[in-house]
């Protein structure tokens, strides 16, 4: 017999009934996350406050609470990231979407002016219907990386990623290089996950 927990949001959810992980012990995290149910091993799905994209966001991240969605939903502004600051390796993600955006030349343009140099974008097959999405890698100094990606649809809604890879300061360059090369492919599955709804939006 259901005792009624399995229809419930996360947020409606008594937190020593959910995943002891800090996506979920979270207050603010767990209002953007769909379910207990996994995507995948330590991923769940998040949905934007705007309801206008979802991804896979990992059980061991939590939400900014600088993050907020514009009026309207034409626009929302998404921080998240781990929640040791003693981890090996950190990362941060700020995510922009944008309910608008005339063209992709004009995003590239903007987050070459904001990255400070001319990012070499390369698409990455999507695994989304109808969305394109393209990828930038930069290397600052030795302990910090730098992913830069623009996902878009046919409805010219797009979202824009920055993403910042660093080691702890007593990590050594050879064992950072190796970190930052594994979180690398940790975001970049996170980047292939993020799906516009395609039922919201203008």
């Amino acid at each position: 017999m259901s005792n009624g927990k399995e229809s419930l949001s996360p947020s409606e959810m008594d937190p020593k009934d959910l995943p002891d992980v800090p996506a979920f012990q979270d207050e603010l995290t767990r209002d953007y996350l769909e379910s207990t149910e996994s995507v995948r091993e330590g991923y769940y799905t998040l949905v934007s406050a705007t309801n206008t994209f979802t991804l896979d966001f990992p059980e061991d991240m939590v939400v900014d609470e600088t993050s907020m969605a514009g009026n309207e939903g034409n626009s929302e502004s998404l921080i998240f990231y781990y929640d040791d600051n003693d981890a090996d390796v950190m990362d941060q993600f700020i995510i922009n979407y944008y309910s608008s955006i005339p063209n992709i030349e004009y995003s590239r343009d903007l987050m070459n002016r904001r990255a400070g140099e001319e990012l070499d974008f390369k698409k990455v097959p999507s695994e989304n219907e109808n969305q394109h999405l393209e990828i930038a890698e930069m290397d600052s100094d030795d302990s910090t990386s730098y992913i830069a990606a623009i996902v878009r649809n046919e409805k010219k809604q797009e979202i824009q990623v920055f993403t910042s890879i660093i080691c702890r300061e007593d990590i050594e360059n050879n064992q950072c290089d190796s970190l930052k090369e594994e979180e690398k492919e940790k975001v970049s599955d996170v980047l292939k996950s993020i799906q516009f709804n395609n039922d919201k939006g203008k």
